[in-house]
């Protein structure tokens, strides 16, 4: 391929890199395949490379023809190994054989229905709405620019819990005497001669 092959050197590189540069290409790439698979009979291989560069550079331009020819191509072909493939799969004497070939079958009619979907999207591209946000609300504030970090809040010294009047470590005496509610402030504690002999529990 490489013998046939006609490269145009850049001022700026060795000829190894012009043939790298050339090789890598995903025409000479496509070509190689082609002539492989004996598409072609003498044609030189720089004829199919240069084929291939302009019609790469139609599609760039926005001429979408050969790819839409293509994918319907495609889809016919792969229709047609369907039907090849289902013809089989009828006369096949063993269930096994019939298995094989309508799953085989079926696939090709699923490629054949993506490559049908693949073209009608390239005619008709999907149009992709761009909607900035909009926020509506009572008392709503929304911030889409910078975000300010939060102010830190001032942290408050924890204040020791006096509850009952008791400090940290000390004991509930529950049977000292208590002072007088202020709901019924004529109330008082029972004196000891008025307590109970046995503590209620």
């Amino acid at each position: 391929m490489s013998e046939l092959l006609r490269i145009s050197q850049r001022d700026d590189e060795t000829p190894s890199q012009s043939r790298a540069r050339i090789a890598l290409t995903p025409e000479c790439l496509s070509a190689a395949v082609l002539v492989t698979c004996k598409t072609f009979d003498e044609t030189p291989v720089t004829d199919v490379v240069e084929e291939l560069m302009r019609q790469t550079a139609a599609i760039n331009s926005g001429d979408m023809t050969r790819a839409e020819n293509m994918l319907l191509a495609q889809a016919h072909t792969l229709d047609g190994l369907f039907a090849k493939l289902a013809g089989q799969a009828l006369v096949a004497n063993h269930l096994d054989k019939m298995d094989n070939f309508l799953r085989l079958a079926l696939k090709a009619q699923n490629q054949s229905r993506a490559t049908l979907q693949t073209l009608a999207e390239l005619k008709a591209p999907k149009q992709i709405a761009f909607v900035k946000q909009a926020n509506i609300g009572n008392q709503v504030q929304v911030n889409n620019g910078t975000q300010e970090k939060p102010a830190r809040t001032r942290k408050t010294k924890k204040t020791q819990n006096k509850l009952l009047g008791v400090e940290h470590g000390e004991r509930l005496d529950t049977r000292a005497a208590g002072s007088a509610g202020g709901a019924d402030s004529e109330m008082a504690a029972l004196g000891k001669k008025h307590r109970t002999a046995k503590p209620c529990r």
